[in-house]
């Protein structure tokens, strides 16, 4: 499993490489708040308030987005961890020993995932299938931020799954048992990741996973 998580993190510093200067070309939202939602509809309105409204306006499963808000104090831990180990490896699970990896890269204010066996199949040409973007604008006023889910490719990335590796990522960075436990070992001490220690923290069924 060791070895796994080494592969994991070689196979995307290769695709992170290639995307790097072209990121910028093909965001599937805007970085900017305003470019999404009309100022005048969240501005004036309390933070509990800001929340329900971007849930709802992302309500729509058939645009294949997600939403998410977060307090602007985990944020920042978030962010603090994200520029410190921006790659992490995590799992959507299928079923009883079970899942698929997909190896998340944070660029902030976006957090790129992709699975492995895209990579794999694709090589220097995969894509994004699934791309966050956390918009700050309303940190100083609001204490909160906001955060947005494309799901670029429906057929690799359910909305849940996508809510899932959302939830998933967020906890792993800003839980300091996680992060000082797993993330921070796959960025800077590769030897000490265990990917299967990894996923029986989550809860689910690896006994019949190999240990290499």
């Amino acid at each position: 499993m060791q070895a796994r998580g080494r592969a994991a993190q070689t196979l995307w510093q290769a695709y992170v490489q290639q995307r790097s200067s072209s990121l910028g070309l093909s965001l599937p939202s805007s970085k900017s708040l305003w470019d999404v939602v009309n100022r005048s509809r969240l501005e004036p309105h309390n933070a509990d308030a800001i929340r329900d409204i971007w849930i709802e306006f992302h309500a729509d499963p058939m645009k294949h987005r997600t939403a998410s808000v977060m307090p602007a104090a985990r944020y920042v831990k978030f962010a603090e961890h994200a520029s410190k180990s921006p790659m992490f490896v995590l799992p959507v699970f299928k079923g009883p020993n079970a899942f698929e990896n997909f190896v998340a890269q944070c660029q902030l204010p976006l957090v790129l995932f992709t699975s492995l066996e895209e990579y794999k199949q694709r090589g220097p040409g995969a894509q994004p299938q699934f791309v966050l973007t956390h918009y700050t604008e309303l940190m100083s006023d609001k204490d909160i931020v906001l955060v947005r889910g494309d799901i670029v490719n429906p057929n690799a990335v359910s909305r849940l799954e996508a809510e899932t590796l959302t939830r998933l990522l967020h906890d792993f960075y800003t839980i300091d048992q996680k992060y000082y436990g797993f993330v921070y070992p796959f960025n800077h001490r590769q030897a000490d990741f265990d990917l299967k220690k990894m996923l029986d923290s989550l809860g689910h069924d690896t006994t019949q996973l190999p240990r290499d």
